[in-house]
C-alpha cells in the first residue's frame, strides 16, 4: 500500500509577522469616501490581516495608514501607507492585498483626527 502524502505547516508564498499597530483605512463606494480604524493582526510583504469594528466591504480598493512603531533618525514617526485590495472581511477581521507600500513621516496629530464610521450602500438597477 503507497503511503499517503502529507502536507504539513504554513504554505503561504510570504511569511507573516505578527504586529499589533493602530491603523486608519479609507476606501470610496457609491461615490462617498468611507474611513475607519482598527489594530493589525499580522503583516507580510503581500498583505496585511486588520481587527475593525466597521470592516470595508470585499473587493474595494483600500488605503490603509499604519502607525509604525519606530522613529526616522530616532526622532520624527514614520507611518506606513498602503494601498490595497480587500480580499476577505468577516464581522471583525479584513485581509487586504498590498498593491504598493511607502513609509511617511506623521504630523503629531496625524492618529489623533476624527474618522468616520464605515457604513454600505444599496446599489439601484
Amino acid at each position: 500500500m503507497k503511503e499517503q502524502e502529507l502536507i504539513n505547516g504554513d504554505r503561504r508564498t510570504d511569511r507573516r509577522y505578527t504586529f499589533e499597530l493602530a491603523l486608519h483605512f479609507s476606501y470610496h463606494q457609491c461615490g462617498t469616501r468611507f474611513s475607519g480604524s482598527g489594530t493589525t493582526e499580522d503583516l507580510s510583504s503581500g498583505g496585511i490581516r486588520f481587527v475593525t469594528d466597521n470592516p470595508p466591504p470585499v473587493g474595494v480598493e483600500i488605503e490603509l495608514r499604519l502607525e509604525w512603531p519606530f522613529l526616522l533618525q530616532n526622532v520624527c514617526p514614520l507611518e506606513l501607507l498602503v494601498q490595497g485590495k480587500v480580499l476577505r472581511s468577516d464581522a471583525q477581521r479584513t485581509v487586504a492585498r498590498m498593491t504598493s507600500y511607502e513609509f511617511r513621516t506623521r504630523g503629531a496629530r496625524s492618529f489623533e483626527q476624527p474618522v468616520a464610521s464605515a457604513a454600505t450602500c444599496d446599489y439601484v438597477a
